[in-house]
């Protein structure tokens, strides 16, 4: 056997030079070295660290093992040898002047690159977000196989198992019970130390009455008047609610935030209802106190038979969720029949829309002309694993206060439980009244509630548009049958002039866009844009995309994020591309032009006309462009003859999907409950949306109009000079 040279074995386990470098932050620095040694089949951690000064990082099977326990004849000896090799690679970063510099200490590793990224335990980490969902499926009392199901859902990638999971468990049920989750109680109290020591709780884990013991300053608090105020009032409303055939059996819930002024809204404790107990028997010694971080403080006590043991609502997941994502101040789980019914009407609808209901208005952020869309989503087998889409629903409609669940129920919140009461009545009435304009075979989504007409002219569902006509030019005799109920129009070149767009609307856009966001930086709006922006420019930066640069991190203030966002918008402006973080951000600066009389909107002439001509028969108009909903209803409603929204019955945006994909179409028509995809009349100015129009089956007229894009020779799609000829 031939011998190995030494250096040729040290060469063996060297990475490839890593590219050193300055960096704006301590996590960019992290980020590019732990990405590169992976490209290697290495893996590094943190051996020590000065957050604001330097870090070292090392390899992470550096080190040696170090026997924990004393050596004796019966003591319990270790079975597989260790995977520390004391490897020697280090890298140093230093912060200076404000940058992170990188340097090589030791650039070489004393064992083989790993084959799989598994074999490294650091792989098998969670992330903050993942470890948030565990405390939150932990303080439902969840077991780790059902929390490690709703995190493969989230991240198929996902390398940890039911063991990594019941660690976090036991690090989190430590916490509840040491001297470190007392303090972060204090903390959530607004309460300090005294004389800098805390409170601390007996390792028995001692429980009296179902509430957590000890020398902590939070046991006062939890027996406070506010918190007993909170608990009756949870038990009289989940009586009230019972009455109302909301939470009949053991289904539904509700939770409220104990309202304190001198506690911030997001430390604020939580109480909520239990499972298992008839609502209308509920009693206030029945709920259970949780932590805003989901820690519970406060469990019933046991009730005497014929009454089973008492267990905290399977919606604590869901609601927590809700508090963290929408500041809420109390949530209500309806399974009131009415919530169930109505998504079983459209089964393929995601959304539930209805319009010109005076109920809206109670609706917050809704006016009497303005269309409510509520989502819906799919039911499942467990309350917890509804965790994810509920998620994802809120994030798509940020200005909901609603998600319906299909088959199931609702999910309704408020800033205060008079709020989402308020809400929710208004909430039921709409799902009832809904309903009951469907038996009637009336349309609940349309401005006029008018009869749904068949191809006899009886009430029915949707018909179909007649068929046999040429490729051409058509004439005033060609007309819509009755049986037709659906016009989707695109807007772009279709009802508002391209001369206002280009002349109007995105010059005002980009001379105020720096002044917008910093009147409006700290507001959830800006900030949410803010965060859209952010995503689609480190997309924008992992692509290439020319002149994307890089967000400048919170420490160097507001003005130079602010420059970075107007520079990358600005770029993204002039490249014209239709990407929903800008289109949502010019919605939102042409609403305050609009709201402070600096701008008028201007539409085609022909368009007035044909929508009240539709409105008229009865058909219902939908509306499809690149610019957001909100931007949409700006248009019509301040537009140059008046308020049109009364004839749209609601809005399409890039959310859907992109509308060159036919895929958009498909989902338009689910939405809208279309039975067929002829159903739906589709009229755009674009060759390109035309033919993904017709890849969905929907029936295309392409619209002729001084300043669109040339149609190429044999289309084959009908064309029209004027939407009154329609």
């Amino acid at each position: 056997m031939e011998d190995q040279n030494p250096d040729e074995h040290a060469e063996q386990h060297k990475m490839l030079p890593l590219p050193v470098g300055t960096f704006l932050s301590r996590e960019d620095l992290l980020k590019h070295v732990r990405d590169f040694a992976v490209t290697q089949g290495y893996m590094v951690s943190i051996r020590d660290s000065s957050k604001d000064r330097c870090v070292t990082i090392a390899c992470d099977r550096g080190g040696v093992y170090r026997k924990r326990l004393k050596t004796g004849e019966n003591m319990r000896q270790r079975k597989a040898p260790s995977r520390l090799t004391n490897c020697p690679f280090e890298l140093v970063g230093k912060k200076d002047d404000e940058l992170w510099t990188l340097t090589i200490k030791h650039g070489e590793h004393n064992h083989e690159p790993s084959k799989g990224i598994s074999d490294h335990p650091s792989c098998r980490c969670f992330t903050e977000e993942e470890v948030h969902i565990i405390r939150e499926m932990t303080a439902a009392g969840k077991r780790p196989r059902q929390i490690l199901k709703v995190l493969r859902q989230r991240n198929p990638n996902l390398l940890s198992d039911s063991r990594n999971v019941y660690n976090v468990k036991a690090k989190i049920r430590r916490e509840m019970f040491s001297g470190k989750n007392m303090e972060s109680l204090s903390a959530s109290l607004g309460v300090g130390n005294v004389n800098g020591v805390m409170g601390e709780v007996a390792p028995s884990e001692q429980m009296e009455n179902g509430v957590l013991m000890g020398e902590s300053i939070g046991q006062t608090y939890l027996g406070s008047d506010v918190v007993k105020e909170t608990r009756s009032l949870v038990s009289e409303l989940c009586r009230h609610l019972y009455s109302l055939g909301w939470v009949l059996g053991t289904g539904g819930s509700i939770t409220i935030k104990v309202h304190d002024d001198s506690i911030p809204k997001s430390s604020q404790l939580i109480v909520m209802s239990p499972f298992g107990h008839a609502e209308r028997k509920i009693v206030p010694e029945d709920m259970y106190v949780l932590s805003s971080d989901g820690i519970f403080l406060s469990t019933p006590p046991l009730k005497l038979y014929p009454y089973g043991p008492l267990k905290c609502t399977d919606c604590a997941p869901l609601f927590l969720k809700v508090y963290e994502m929408c500041n809420a101040g109390a949530v209500i789980h309806s399974h009131g029949i009415e919530s169930c019914l109505v998504t079983m009407i459209h089964p393929f609808s995601k959304e539930f829309r209805i319009a010109h209901m005076e109920m809206i208005k109670r609706i917050r952020g809704h006016g009497y002309y303005d269309e409510l869309v509520v989502p819906i989503i799919e039911n499942t087998a467990h309350e917890e694993e509804l965790l994810v889409s509920l998620a994802e629903a809120i994030r798509a409609y940020p200005k909901t206060t609603a998600v319906l669940v299909r088959n199931h129920g609702v999910y309704i919140w408020g800033d205060s439980w008079i709020s989402a009461k308020t809400q929710a009545e208004c909430y039921h009435y709409l799902f009832d009244a809904a309903i009951k304009l469907h038996q009637l075979g009336l349309d609940w989504s349309s401005p006029s509630h008018s009869f749904v007409r068949n191809a006899n002219g009886a009430c029915g569902c949707l018909g179909t548009i007649s068929k046999g006509l040429k490729a051409g030019s058509l004439g005033i005799d060609y007309m819509i049958e009755p049986s037709q109920r659906c016009i989707l129009v695109s807007m772009e070149r279709m009802t508002t002039p391209m001369s206002y767009l280009s002349d109007v609307l995105f010059p005002y856009a980009s001379s105020n866009l720096v002044k917008h966001l910093a009147a409006s930086y700290d507001s959830k709006e800006t900030q949410r844009d803010i965060g859209l922006l952010c995503s689609q420019i480190q997309s924008d930066l992992e692509q290439g995309i020319a002149d994307a640069v890089p967000v400048a991190p919170d420490y160097m203030g507001k003005d130079m994020i602010i420059d970075c966002l107007a520079a990358n918008v600005e770029a993204m402006a002039q490249a014209d591309r239709k990407v929903r973080a800008l289109e949502q951000l010019q919605g939102h600066i042409w609403k305050t032009g609009f709201q402070n009389n600096e701008l008028s909107a201007a539409v085609v002439d022909d368009v007035p006309g044909a929508l009240e001509r539709w409105h008229a028969v009865d058909i219902k108009v939908y509306t499809y462009s690149f610019g957001s909903r909100e931007a949409q209803q700006l248009l019509f409603a301040n537009s140059n003859y008046g308020d049109l929204r009364k004839f749209l019955c609601g809005f399409f945006d890039t959310t859907t999907g992109n509308k060159n994909d036919a895929d958009s179409y498909i989902e338009i028509l689910r939405t809208v409950g279309a039975n067929l995809p002829e159903d739906m009349l589709f009229v755009t100015g674009s060759f390109q949306e035309a033919e993904a129009a017709r890849a969905a089956g929907l029936e295309v007229m392409i619209s002729v109009r001084q300043g669109n894009e040339p149609l190429p020779a044999n289309h084959g799609f009908r064309t029209t000079d004027s939407l009154l000829e329609i």
